[in-house]
């Protein structure tokens, strides 16, 4: 069968499986690998070895930090490390400007924070916030979710770029530099069109809950006394970053054998640098939280990243079958003849699945997995499909992403408000990701 045809056939299962039978993307990956595997002309036991040997290395070289990365973000969450990055941003450039305060917070508090719970958590403040300037409620929070959703599709070690990256084979290190830098592109986009386009609509364009219009209380933006220090905030997150990077430059510029080559190469590695960084947060933000909500967050680690790891393994032996079967090769022929640039390929990729099932994870991850083969064969550049992957895992956020609901139910908007506000905006945040990944393809 042409592996047109098996392409097809096998998006048809997976989107089936997602969309009618409701199965969760873990089982949905691995009956598309089977499926597309045996269509392809592969053996029973050749498809089966193709599975379970991608399986195990997306793993190994991920597994670990996965777990290591939601563990740093669930301590510096108990330990309301992301409110002491929220006043420090307010603080840096004035409640005058506290939309950019709030891009700039998202930008930062979810790369170890998982973008929903890190709106939760700001949510008082941002009401807060509203209530002291005057500034219109959509533009604080729209902004806020630009620069959460950015480092949320791009910037390891969230789970979804930490899993496309993996899957790709790039070095972390560049992961975090590229994927930083077409993060700020998106939070800018989102910022930008927030404070353009809902700076001065009318009252009626926003349409509330039944309960939406009651203002919170208990929350002075000025009270600073049950928050950690900024050091302790950032430490945790900074430090394993500079690793990685550090590691990343070392591995360029030092010849091979050399003494701070050897050392960086430990410290450096992910696994490492994120233990380091868990570790440090436990350090400086332990005594806060007790003896035992420090053992408790350990054992919630575990429930967060097992579905993680779990998904992002199975598009890993997705990808090796497809990687085994050729279909690359096919792929990339097919890609040629259409004409078309090829980062708009998994841009397209990401932002159909987006749009139909709702997850930006599942989505940056099935759009890395699909198209690593088709740049393989066409000797190019896998950061490319990184960045395109991340900026169509933003294409719309509407009524089947959960970041949706937390959105509209913390505003107290109504569903109407939401579609108004936070899902046009998410369409400008992707063309701001498509922008920053053209602008690297010059160089790349």
């Amino acid at each position: 069968m042409p592996m047109e045809i098996v392409f097809i056939i096998g998006m048809a299962v997976l989107l089936f499986l997602c969309l009618k039978v409701k199965a969760n993307a873990f089982i949905s990956l691995l009956a598309t690998a089977l499926v597309m595997g045996l269509l392809s002309g592969m053996t029973g036991a050749d498809t089966i070895g193709a599975i379970t040997g991608g399986f195990s290395g997306t793993v190994k070289s991920i597994g670990i930090i996965i777990i290591f990365g939601i563990m740093l973000g669930n301590y510096l969450d108990a330990a309301k490390g992301t409110n002491r990055m929220a006043l420090d941003a307010v603080r840096l450039v004035g409640q005058k400007r506290a939309g950019l305060a709030m891009a700039i917070t998202g930008y930062i508090v979810s790369i170890p924070v998982f973008s929903d719970a890190a709106f939760v958590i700001l949510t008082p403040l941002v009401k807060a916030i509203h209530k002291k300037t005057r500034i219109p409620l959509a533009i604080l929070a729209v902004s806020l979710s630009a620069g959460l959703l950015a480092t949320h599709v791009y910037v390891p070690p969230t789970p979804g770029p930490l899993a496309a990256a993996g899957l790709l084979g790039i070095d972390i290190g560049q992961a975090i530099l590229y994927g930083a830098f077409a993060a700020v592109f998106m939070t800018l986009f989102g910022w930008i069109f927030a404070e353009i386009y809902f700076r001065n609509k009318p009252s009626d364009f926003y349409s509330f809950q039944e309960s939406g219009k009651k203002e919170e209380e208990g929350l002075d933006i000025e009270d600073e006394t049950d928050l950690p220090g900024t050091m302790a905030s950032l430490l945790p997150l900074v430090v394993p970053i500079l690793l990685i990077l550090g590691k990343t430059t070392c591995d360029m510029l030092c010849p091979e054998g050399s003494l701070l080559l050897t050392v960086t190469s430990f410290i450096g590695d992910s696994n490492i640098a994120l233990a380091i960084g868990a570790v440090l947060a436990i350090a400086t933000l332990g005594k806060r939280l007790g003896g035992k909500k420090v053992l408790e967050i350990m054992d919630k680690t575990l429930k967060d990243a097992g579905p993680i790891v779990f998904i992002t393994a199975a598009g890993g032996a997705l990808g090796q079958v497809l990687k085994v079967s050729g279909a690359g090769d096919s792929l990339a022929t097919m890609v040629v003849n259409t004409g078309l640039p090829f980062i708009l390929i998994p841009f397209v990729i990401s932002g159909l699945l987006k749009i139909v099932q709702g997850s930006g994870t599942v989505a940056v991850t099935t759009a890395a997995t699909l198209c690593a083969p088709i740049a393989a064969s066409l000797g190019l550049n896998p950061i490319l499909i990184f960045l395109a992957s991340g900026a169509g895992a933003r294409a719309c956020c509407h009524v089947n992403d959960s970041y949706f609901w937390v959105y509209t139910n913390c505003m107290g908007f109504d569903m109407k408000t939401g579609l108004k506000t936070l899902s046009i905006s998410n369409v400008v945040m992707s063309l701001g990701g498509l922008c920053a990944t053209f602008i690297c393809s010059l160089w790349l």
